[in-house]
This record gives C-alpha cells, sequence and structure tokens, in this order.
C-alpha cells in the first residue's frame, strides 16, 4: 500500500498583534534619546521647523477683527436706512457702511415683516398652496 501523507504549509495572511517592536523603523522627524537612571531610553521628538521661524513664516487665518462701537445716532441711521430700502441696504452693505459686523447689523436691524408679506404676494399659486397647507399643519398641531 501506497500511504502518502500531505504536508499543508499555511501561509499567515493578516498582521500580528505582536507586542515587539518594529526595529527596522526610523523617524521622519528628528528625536533626541535620551537615556535615564534606571536604563530605558525616552525618545523625545524634536520640532522639524524651528518655532521662531516657523511663526514668522506661517500667515494668519483670520484677519484680527477691530470692533467699533456705534453711536446712538449712527444705530438709529442703520435702521432708517434697513427699514427704507432693505433689498439695497443689506446687512452686509451696511456693515461695509457703518464698520460693524452684519450679526450686529441684523441685531440691530432686523428686516422688517412688511417685506416679507410683499414677497409672499409676489410667489405663484404653487408656493401659495405650500404655505397653506402648512397653516393647516400647523393648526393641527
Amino acid at each position: 500500500m501506497n500511504c502518502s501523507r500531505h504536508v499543508f504549509t499555511s501561509i499567515r495572511t493578516y498582521a500580528t498583534k505582536s507586542k515587539t517592536t518594529n526595529l527596522k523603523w526610523k523617524p521622519s522627524v528628528p528625536v533626541q534619546q535620551t537615556t535615564l537612571s534606571d536604563g530605558t531610553i525616552f525618545i523625545a521628538r524634536q520640532p522639524v521647523v524651528e518655532p521662531s521661524v516657523q511663526a514668522n513664516v506661517a500667515p494668519l487665518i483670520h484677519k484680527p477683527t477691530v470692533t467699533k462701537k456705534l453711536s446712538e445716532a449712527e444705530i438709529k441711521e442703520l435702521r432708517q436706512l434697513r427699514e427704507s430700502d432693505p433689498t439695497t441696504w443689506t446687512r452686509s452693505k451696511l456693515a461695509k457702511k457703518f464698520g460693524c459686523s452684519e450679526l450686529f447689523v441684523s441685531i440691530a436691524a432686523p428686516k422688517s415683516t412688511t417685506t416679507v408679506v410683499e414677497n409672499e404676494v409676489s410667489h405663484g399659486y404653487r408656493r401659495k398652496l405650500i404655505t397653506q397647507e402648512r397653516q393647516k399643519r400647523k393648526a393641527l398641531w
């Protein structure tokens, strides 16, 4: 009788969870190794670029904003311009004119509700239908 034995070799196709360190690892950044008193090695990463050079070269992400305190007369004028013609005097235009933020303009001189009603008049029948359906749904809450 011919008895043949099959020898199967297995090949590992996955990474091990071994706790041994990779001895071929070489850092891509400069490091400083210090031997401590108990014999362990402390490795500290060094900056690639000197911090003083980096601070001078890196540009600012945001420009620093200078806040300006508006007087009551300026706030009154801002509100008057916004109410007279909100399509011409938008938040951004008023903010540039008075040197303040758009958020401040929206708080100090909010868009009047009459312009919203006027805009609804110019909508077509579909938008009116959608608005009516929304009002009916809200009434059922």
